[in-house]
């Protein structure tokens, strides 16, 4: 049951498909300005979905939806209705609500009732917040098995929503490196959080990519965290370990001792822990997709194309790189992520957006 609807603090409403940690990290934040009640949809089966929308209904009438403003991160089924009743909606742009990947079952826009919903989501809203420019319109070269031409303008014909971009931030005093610890100069850590054998996270986290690059990189060591079932993983080189869901405390150890982090995902909107990564000193090393060029900019190395060949060569680059300069691209890359992406700069773009009647496209 939400709380009373008496609050010194204006009332923010918060809806999302399902609770993550960048999500919470959100909501903790503007709870130091706003009272914040917050809804999951919680889809499931498809079955489910039409009784947890009248359950969102309800949730909105009980919260007098018409007078209060509401931010939906993702665009999808749970931005429809506040979408429609809400004073002002803002509608949080992250990924998936963007794009479209059928090779790797990956995208709103790949399935005509998902779509529906998402284009009426985000032509309703008062205003898109994109995570990264690339959310709106892109032509990605990365994948060409994959539609060139992704981004929410690419798939809602004659879009005229106004838009900002508001980039994730990170705590910048959470992640940094363990005091003393020693790195490992050729450890490559990924994250890859749900990825299972053959899943479509697996191919999209670049998991097959990253198995072939280990068996011709033996002098690297790669670690990749986050399967639900490392176990299920075999036959992969020796030189790769496949490791469960750790804790941001575990992570942060990991990161600590390796010299690079790695992701090279057909697709991520905007990686939270590539910038994680950086924070605590690891040299980045992505695929050319997205926000993460624009993120590591000159402090890592890009893989720019989906291919086997072009990932051993930029891998072998960088562990080939002398000592010297990946200690300047170490501090840089953290730098990078203090000066440009800070949870104090998402908050206070958030509050400028939620407090601003202004129109128009930054």
């Amino acid at each position: 049951m939400p709380e009373p609807l008496t609050s010194k603090r204006p009332i923010l409403l918060y809806v999302m498909p399902r609770r993550s940690t960048f999500i919470t990290r959100d909501i903790e934040t503007l709870s130091m300005r706003y009272d914040v009640r917050s809804h999951e949809l919680l889809t499931g089966k498809a079955w489910i979905l039409p009784f947890r929308m009248l359950h969102q209904l309800a949730w909105l009438l009980m919260h007098v939806a018409w007078k209060r403003e509401v931010i939906c991160h993702f665009a999808g089924y749970h931005s429809v209705l506040p979408t429609l009743l809400c004073r002002r909606s803002f509608v949080i742009l992250a990924g998936s609500d963007a794009s479209c990947f059928p090779n790797i079952q990956y995208g709103n826009f790949r399935k005509p009732l998902y779509a529906w919903a998402t284009r009426l989501s985000v032509r309703w809203s008062t205003r898109l917040l994109p995570v990264d420019i690339t959310l709106i319109s892109v032509h990605q070269t990365y994948d060409p098995s994959a539609p060139a031409d992704q981004g929410v303008s690419n798939f809602v014909p004659d879009l005229q929503t106004p838009h900002t971009v508001i980039p994730y931030g990170f705590d910048a005093t959470m992640w940094q490196a363990d005091e003393g610890s020693h790195r490992e100069p050729a450890w490559f850590v990924c994250v890859t959080a749900g990825a299972l054998p053959g899943n479509a996270v697996h191919y999209r986290k670049g998991m097959d990519m990253l198995i072939e690059a280990a068996k011709r990189l033996p002098e690297a060591t790669f670690i990749a965290v986050g399967s639900p079932e490392p176990s299920r993983y075999s036959g992969i080189p020796t030189n790769l370990r496949i490791e469960g869901i750790y804790t941001g405390a575990q992570l942060r150890v990991l990161f600590s001792k390796a010299t690079f982090c790695v992701q090279v995902s057909i697709m991520e909107g905007f990686p939270n822990a590539v910038c994680e990564g950086m924070l605590c000193g690891c040299v980045p090393v992505v695929s050319n997709i997205a926000a993460m060029p624009s993120i590591v900019g000159d402090t890592g190395f890009i893989c720019m194309h989906r291919q086997v060949d072009e990932l051993v060569n930029t891998l072998r680059q960088a562990i080939t790189t002398p000592h010297a300069e990946i200690r300047r691209r170490s501090i840089a890359a953290r730098a990078r992520i203090t000066d440009n992406y800070t949870v104090e700069h998402r908050l206070s773009a958030l509050l400028n957006q939620l407090s601003s009647n202004a129109g128009g496209t930054h």
